[in-house]
């Protein structure tokens, strides 16, 4: 491990040079251990519980965290394209995951469905599963990861954020329009908008036509 001052060293983790006293070290199931950074010692404590469990025929369930036999747990893969294993009960809940039949009611007649699924998403940070939308985060360290508002938080106190992308519900919110909305109606709402945010208009200003571009351009 690099070494600066002497009171610095490397995370294992993402190699910055931290504060010795600033290192946690965890050990991994072959014996090893590694020393990391605040920001990488739950990814590193998440890897070795994994490794764990998979040593004795076991995982780690990745929506509620249980370990589970390996056979009872499935692959499906999320909307953003990663690939998760989940037990039945968090199957049920992946967005879009259909188990190859379709919803029958006691007598065998087919169900009316108002909700496929409640949507859950996989902080990068903290690994809990979250119903809210997860925002994009770059951070100095030119790493670009989805995590919760808590964990989004914890990194701009730290200093260590550069930027944050709109999230589509902001989005929706700025320009007025509902969630499944066509681009017919979101190009609408954008000049409606853009109009009454103008600088030249007393209804805007720079700040409100920067912010209605913005949402226009995540939305498009």
């Amino acid at each position: 491990m690099a070494i600066a001052d002497g009171r610095r060293e490397g995370c294992d983790g993402c190699g910055r040079l931290v504060l010795v006293d600033r290192l946690s070290t965890v050990s991994l199931p072959d014996g090893e251990t590694v020393r990391c950074c605040p920001d990488c010692e739950p990814h590193a404590r998440a890897a070795a519980r994994k490794l764990s469990t998979l040593e004795n025929g076991r995982r780690e369930c990745d929506g509620c965290a249980e370990t589970f036999p390996r056979s009872e747990l499935e692959e499906t893969s999320l909307p953003d394209g990663v690939v998760v294993s989940c037990c039945p009960d968090c199957l049920r809940e992946v967005p879009g995951h259909s188990d190859g039949g379709v919803d029958t009611a006691v007598d065998g007649e087919p169900a009316e469905t108002t909700e496929i699924a409640t949507a859950r998403n996989l902080c990068s940070q903290c690994h809990e599963w979250v119903r809210e939308e997860l925002y994009h985060v770059t951070t100095t360290d030119d790493r670009t990861e989805e995590m919760c508002e808590r964990c989004k938080g914890r990194l701009e106190r730290r200093g260590v954020v550069t930027e944050v992308r709109m999230r589509e519900t902001e989005a929706r919110e700025i320009l007025g329009v509902e969630e499944g909305a066509s681009d017919a109606e979101i190009r609408a709402a954008f000049l409606s908008q853009i109009k009454n945010a103008h600088p030249d208009r007393k209804t805007g200003s720079r700040s409100a036509f920067k912010l209605v571009r913005e949402a226009y351009e995540r939305l498009s």
